[in-house]
């Protein structure tokens, strides 16, 4: 159901208005000043106009208004660009004298950042607009609005459009311009369920050398002459290495990060990891993603900034747990980022799932900062995860 606010909302000027008709009107009959009197009555009559168009253009599109069908094409776009709303149909608004017809797009995501862009007259003719999309994130909107306002702003009435809860935009990271250089411990299981053999006739068609070729292989006579590594087309392809798993921790703690601050370093945590993803798949390894709140999930190149578009800043103690690497079997190589953080690692989210991993899955932890408070905060961190069996811990600057 499309809840409406019975009478149209006075803003401040309008509220200034009002006062200063009253003012004028009393003063005027007080001390029988006839221009004080006239300026009061002249106030009073723009206000009644300017409440009465608003209230009567809301009431005619009410039903209209109810029947408005739109959504966000495409779905997924990239930080700092833009998004396009767009109407199933181009349609109309009565307007009267003085009043403005406008739609506002109102999405925010878990952790507070939000897009609001209001619509001119235009969009209903048009039927698609743009508006910016700056911040990474999964953004939802459980209502769009109807702004029906008079020219002077002295009301404001909004008639609220129902678009469900369902995730409506997906705002793409880039990858960060700095990021952290990460030491995998461990290579995990190197198998391929079928062997993958290519032949060709041609003895001199190379391709490139992958980590997992076997060095014996490799063509140094063409290296000499390419400076890069080149194996025989022929040979046997080296099997992925599919054991690498990052862990994006979100949780910001609340005496080092305020809400806004803790969602830009999670911002950034998404984008340098963005970085290290990309960099690792283009050499072969495959890669299994969590982060805060969620499962493991396995990310090609291409799937990369969806996945990491949608982690959000977490509070401590808010119940929001790291996923869990027992389901997987055998030697891996874990890297979890994280935030300074002030408490020790005790009850944690993070020590949580390092005492829950098995012996064979080596640990590597870095702990960013971006001021001198935070990175004691992260050295400090380092050294307490550090002396767990199987952790390697250390704080780095982060690039907000």
């Amino acid at each position: 159901m499309m809840r409406v606010a019975k009478f149209p909302k006075p803003r401040p000027i309008g509220f200034l208005t009002i006062c200063t008709a009253v003012l004028a009107f009393i003063t005027g009959v007080t001390r029988k000043e006839h221009v004080l009197i006239l300026a009061g009555a002249v106030f009073a009559l723009c206000l009644a106009y300017c409440f009465l168009a608003v209230l009567l253009t809301s009431t005619l599109h009410k039903k209209k208004a109810a029947m408005l069908s739109v959504r966000i094409s495409p779905e997924k776009v990239t930080a700092g660009r833009n998004g396009t709303l767009r109407l199933s149909r181009r349609t109309r608004f009565f307007q009267m004298p003085a009043v403005l017809v406008r739609y506002r797009l109102e999405l925010a995501t878990k952790d507070g950042k939000k897009i609001e862009h209001i619509f001119d007259g235009g969009f209903f003719k048009k039927a698609a607009a743009a508006f910016p999309a700056a911040c990474r994130g999964a953004y939802y909107g459980a209502y769009d609005s109807l702004v029906i306002r008079d020219v002077f702003g002295f009301f404001r009435h909004e008639l609220r459009l129902p678009q469900g809860r369902a995730e409506r935009l997906l705002v793409l990271p880039l990858p960060s311009e700095t990021r952290p250089e990460p030491r995998l411990l461990a290579s995990g299981s190197e198998r391929r369920n079928e062997t993958s053999l290519r032949k060709t006739d041609e003895l001199l068609e190379q391709r490139p050398y992958v980590p997992g070729d076997d060095p014996r292989r490799i063509n140094w006579k063409l290296y000499s002459h390419a400076g890069e590594l080149f194996v025989r087309q022929e040979e046997r392809e080296p099997p992925p290495h599919s054991q690498f798993i990052m862990i994006i921790d979100t949780e910001a703690d609340d005496a080092l990060y305020t809400a806004e601050q803790g969602a830009a370093a999670v911002d950034w945590l998404c984008s340098a990891a963005l970085s290290v993803l990309l960099e690792k798949t283009a050499c072969g390894i495959e890669a299994l993603i969590g982060f805060s709140g969620s499962g493991l999930k396995s990310g090609r190149a291409g799937e990369l900034p969806a996945l990491l578009a949608r982690p959000y800043r977490t509070a401590p103690g808010d119940g929001s747990r790291l996923p869990s690497l027992s389901p997987l079997a055998g030697p891996r190589s874990v890297l979890v980022m994280a935030l300074a953080r002030s408490a020790g690692i005790r009850g944690g989210s993070l020590h949580d799932f390092i005492s829950k991993r098995q012996a064979a899955q080596a640990v590597q932890i870095l702990f960013f900062y971006r001021n001198e408070d935070q990175k004691n905060h992260a050295e400090a961190s380092a050294i307490l995860f550090g002396r767990i069996p199987g952790v390697e811990a250390r704080a780095e600057p982060s690039g907000v």
